[in-house]
């Protein structure tokens, strides 16, 4: 079957939403993340045991050393060790990029044609992350750099379940239409498993509200959406692109921040992340 009819792509992702959301399919975190975060909701924890918890699994050490070694974070001379990597991460982003990774290896779609999609998701939040960081302002509704950074990390979290679970028959023809179709019901989804990987209020809050229409008051959520379309379409993720989310997004933006040109203003910050790194 080379193509499908877009109410039946529709409807198979509201099933898909409705499975994930009420037979509790979504994964719970693995022991890893679990582990790292009882360490790090003590009210006094140390370097050593935040190393203690990552070293202990290899993947997460793995995704940790890989951070601090990227262009974005890498120092003089590369880590050579773990302690070394979460010393120059930081107990926050340590913990974002063991949970990233873990994610990874629990969603894997069932079909190859969205493999490639999926991909290009986490190489998408990677970059919204990146570009919120660098302009985050408590003005802009974000605590602090890693605080935005997290949210763009996981803004997208409710497309990959729904990426991963796509049924057998969607084809290499059908794939980026089930992601558009996906695109419309997946903040619901990405506001359950915003709660049971435990990753916070705020981005609770923007997976609930960035991947929609912005039909809602202004929020720090309405940024991530226009960052997301900014990265997206650097990124060659054209499926990810939305016009209608960024023309409301747009619209509420320049209101609120009283900026003629929002997007110009992502998109020079975007370009000055990249030539920093």
């Amino acid at each position: 079957m080379n193509k499908v009819d877009t109410s039946v792509l529709d409807t198979i992702t509201q099933e898909s939403v409705i499975r994930l959301a009420t037979q509790q399919s979504l994964p719970a975190p693995p022991q890893v993340v679990m582990r790292l975060l009882q360490v790090l909701r003590g009210e006094e924890f140390s370097l050593a045991d935040v190393v203690e918890v990552v070293e202990s699994d290899v993947s997460a050490a793995a995704a940790v050393m890989a951070a601090a070694n990227s262009a974005a974070n890498r120092g003089v001379s590369p880590t050579q060790s773990v302690r070394d990597a979460v010393t120059r991460l930081g107990a926050r982003t340590t913990r974002d990029r063991v949970m990233h990774q873990a994610m990874q290896s629990a969603f894997q779609p069932r079909h190859p044609a969205l493999t490639g999609l999926l991909n290009k998701e986490w190489a998408l939040a990677a970059a919204v992350a990146t570009l919120l960081r660098r302009i985050a302002d408590p003005d802009l509704g974000f605590e602090d750099p890693d605080s935005a950074f997290t949210v763009g990390l996981f803004h997208n979290i409710g497309m990959v379940p729904l990426l991963s679970a796509a049924p057998a028959l969607i084809d290499i023809g059908s794939a980026a239409s089930y992601y558009t179709a996906a695109r419309h019901h997946a903040s619901a989804l990405g506001g359950a498993l915003a709660r049971r990987w435990y990753l916070g209020d705020a981005v609770y809050a923007t997976a609930l509200k960035c991947l929609r229409p912005a039909v809602d008051v202004w929020g720090p959520w309405t940024l991530v959406g226009i960052a997301r379309q900014v990265c997206a379409e650097q990124l060659g993720h054209q499926v990810a692109c939305d016009p209608e989310s960024l023309d409301r997004a747009v619209t509420l933006a320049q209101q609120a921040l009283q900026r003629s040109d929002v997007v110009a203003w992502l998109q020079d910050s975007a370009v000055g992340e990249a030539m920093a790194s």
